[in-house]
């Protein structure tokens, strides 16, 4: 059996009380949780030195960061894994920032899938020459739009991109969309060195967003066999991101512990 997957921290799900504590008492907090990594969605106008600094005073290692798709692009994406790397990850992923035609975009959907699944290719190539890799995250959109035959995003895009372009699933917009977050590992097996974990139903008012608590009338994660599918498949980081009580800690408190008493009853 692989080695279980460790718990990181998706900053976002807190950018309200980093505005509120700065970026190192944050960090300090997420390690006093138990955090053992976090990922980052910018980096607030410090230096890659700086960041490194913070990180390795709290004990903490970055999994990765969230870019938008520009990042990947032209002479941006050099500068992009110049600044990953010095901080010490190799891991930059897109959220859906620039995975969409633009109104300049005068094709057909089924045109700007070959186009998009082209870009990601190249980039995880000349990422890779930086010592990085690039990878997509959904939402649930990727499992609603579809091409003209049938065929969802986000299959589109992973039946036609190269393994070493990587899979980001946050399995709670998988699982909002009604899809099996366990079955895509089996389709796409060996491509996720992180998942987001969510809870479903962010959509819903006075949802909280602690995982293993879904809101009311929602499926929930059935996180006990998404941990045994993920650990088989390899992933390396289960990233929470807790989309309520961005200016407190009231939500990424409880959900690492949950979490972390789920993976050790496995």
């Amino acid at each position: 059996m692989k080695p279980q997957p460790k718990i990181a921290l998706q900053l976002y799900s807190i950018h309200k009380y980093t505005d509120s504590v700065g970026l190192a008492r944050t960090l300090a907090d997420a390690a006093k949780i138990g955090y053992r990594g976090v990922e980052f969605a910018g980096y607030r106008g410090h230096s890659a030195a700086e960041i490194r600094m913070m990180l390795d005073d709290n004990g903490l290692v970055a999994c990765g960061t969230h870019v938008g798709r520009t990042a990947l692009a032209g002479d941006e994406l050099a500068r992009s894994c110049e600044f990953c790397r010095e901080c010490g990850f190799d891991l930059l992923v897109c959220p859906g920032g620039g995975n969409l035609p633009g109104d300049d975009w005068t094709g057909s959907f089924d045109d700007w899938m070959k186009f998009v699944t082209d870009f990601y290719a190249k980039a995880a190539d000349r990422a890779a020459a930086f010592g990085c890799r690039v990878g997509l995250h959904n939402h649930a959109w990727e499992f609603e739009r579809t091409l003209s035959d049938g065929t969802t995003y986000w299959d589109y895009f992973f039946a036609n991109t190269p393994r070493n372009v990587c899979m980001e699933q946050d399995v709670g917009w998988t699982t909002f969309a009604g899809h099996d977050p366990c079955e895509q590992f089996a389709k796409y097996p060996g491509r996720s060195p992180t998942l987001h974990a969510k809870e479903n139903g962010t959509d819903e008012p006075g949802f909280d967003a602690i995982l293993g608590r879904p809101a009311p009338g929602r499926v929930g994660v059935d996180w006990k066999r998404l941990i045994s599918a993920a650990r088989k498949d390899g992933v390396e980081w289960f990233v929470v991101e807790c989309e309520r009580h961005f200016d407190s800690l009231d939500a990424v408190v409880p959900s690492f512990a949950f979490l972390s008493e789920a993976m050790s009853a496995q």
